[in-house]
This record gives C-alpha cells, sequence and structure tokens, in this order.
C-alpha cells in the first residue's frame, strides 16, 4: 500500500475549510483562482477515501460535509464517494429536502434504483420540481423505463 501523501487530519481540515494542503505551492496553480476552494476540497475528498476510506474517522468526515458542506461540488464528490462505498442511505431523506438540485436528483436515482416502490411519494412529492432533469427522471420511470443516471454512481457489486 502506497504511503499517502497528507495526513487523515490535514486532509479533514481541508476539506471543512478549504486551505491549502501541506506542501502545496503558492504558485499559480493550472486552474482558475477562483476555483482553489472547490479543487481543495474535492482533493481532499478524494484522498480521504482513496487513502483513509477505511478509516471511521474519514467516513465520518465525508459523512458530515456531505451533509453540511458549504461548497455545492464538494458536496455532490463526497456523496459520490460514499454512495459508492454503500455508506450514503443514511444522508438519503435529508438529501430529498437539500436546496442543490444535484443532490436532490441523487437522492431520487438513489430510490427509484433501491426502492422503487416508493415512486408514487416521489412523484407526487417533486410534482412542481423546476430541475429539468428531475422531471425527466420521474417522467421517464412514469413511463416504465431504464431511468438514466445522472448523478448516482452505482456500487461495483
Amino acid at each position: 500500500m502506497p504511503i499517502p501523501s497528507w495526513s487523515l487530519e490535514s486532509l479533514i481540515s481541508t476539506l471543512f475549510t478549504g486551505e491549502k494542503l501541506p506542501g502545496e505551492s503558492s504558485n499559480n496553480p493550472p486552474w482558475p483562482s477562483g476555483l482553489d476552494d472547490e479543487y481543495r476540497r474535492i482533493t481532499a475528498a478524494n484522498c480521504l477515501d482513496e487513502d483513509y476510506g477505511h478509516l471511521t474517522q474519514a467516513v465520518d468526515a465525508l459523512l458530515r460535509f456531505a451533509e453540511s458542506g458549504d461548497v455545492p461540488e464538494a458536496r455532490m464528490r463526497c456523496v459520490t464517494l460514499l454512495g459508492l462505498k454503500r455508506q450514503i442511505k443514511p444522508l438519503i431523506e435529508q438529501l430529498l429536502e437539500d436546496l442543490e438540485p444535484e443532490l436532490r436528483l441523487y437522492a431520487i436515482e438513489y430510490l427509484l434504483v433501491h426502492e422503487p416502490e416508493r415512486f408514487p411519494e416521489l412523484d407526487e412529492r417533486f410534482h412542481d420540481e423546476k430541475d429539468w432533469q428531475i422531471q425527466e427522471t420521474l417522467a421517464i420511470f412514469r413511463r416504465g423505463e431504464p431511468i438514466p443516471l445522472y448523478c448516482y454512481d452505482m456500487p461495483i457489486q
């Protein structure tokens, strides 16, 4: 097993604060400076999963950030990683109420795959939803066709 690039503590700190990772250059990064915060947090989430995903402390950090983090793209990455680890179920109901359409769509796709009997409830609940992907997903399921998975990555069996 390769030696992790950063400590568990530094990755958790960067995930929640967006601060630079230890040893990160202060030179101009190869991405727009407006993406620094998002890039660092997604990198921290990926490294937490890859290097420490077997530890409860890392999984708990991903869950906490997925639940209430302040960078939507990084929250979505945490949700995706937790889903691939089969550890997202505790957050699904909360994600249905999320302000971010992508996170709501993830929860809907998850439920349509794993609990299709909940479709009538979801269809009624999201009847007036403004997000086109949510509306399209529900309409496709209503017609009995396989739904596209825009957000939900199914775990490898």
